[in-house]
């Protein structure tokens, strides 16, 4: 319970001091895209491999991370959150340090719970713009959409038209 409490702190101080230092950058197009996927959610891999036909760019410029545990869902990503590649003093290593420095130009946060891991990875991720769902920390998203993260169809359209007014696509 003490180690607990001291992991979560340790976590939020890396959190709020990676927070503190973050700036938006203006002048760029979406070339490559990064889909953090919150595993209850229950979507399909497809459904993001999709995404990269709206957006014009080739598949292997997306790259999605699975967090927790979903059978049905285990075998159709190449890359899940494995909490061992994560150390007590919020040290990344393996595949999520890779995942992690990817420079990408967007970062879809797919969850909507306030998990301290998972903001904690999306901060760390290389990115010039995050959106994400209502119930997320607030402070790692640029973009919020106040949607059910299970209605694929108004998720596509609003990401799509925001993305086209902000003029990255």
């Amino acid at each position: 319970m003490i180690q607990n409490f001291w992991r979560k702190r340790v976590f939020e101080k890396e959190l709020n001091r990676r927070l503190s230092s973050r700036k938006l950058k203006e002048l760029f197009k979406v070339q490559k895209i990064a889909i953090l996927i919150d595993a209850s959610i229950g979507i399909e891999s497809e459904f993001f491999l999709r995404l990269s036909n709206d957006f014009n760019i080739p598949e292997f410029q997306l790259s999605l991370f699975l967090f927790g545990n979903n059978s049905q869902l285990d075998n159709q990503y190449n890359q899940i959150l494995n909490t061992k590649e994560v150390n007590y003093w919020s040290g990344f290593k393996g595949e999520l340090l890779d995942f992690c420095k990817g420079d990408y130009d967007l970062i879809i946060n797919y969850y909507n719970t306030t998990n301290l891991l998972f903001s904690l990875v999306s901060i760390r991720t290389d990115h010039r713009l995050s959106v994400g769902f209502r119930g997320a920390d607030p402070r790692v998203n640029d973009v919020v959409f106040d949607i059910d993260p299970t209605d694929k169809i108004t998720f596509k359209k609003e990401l799509i038209k925001y993305m086209t007014i902000l003029n990255k696509i």
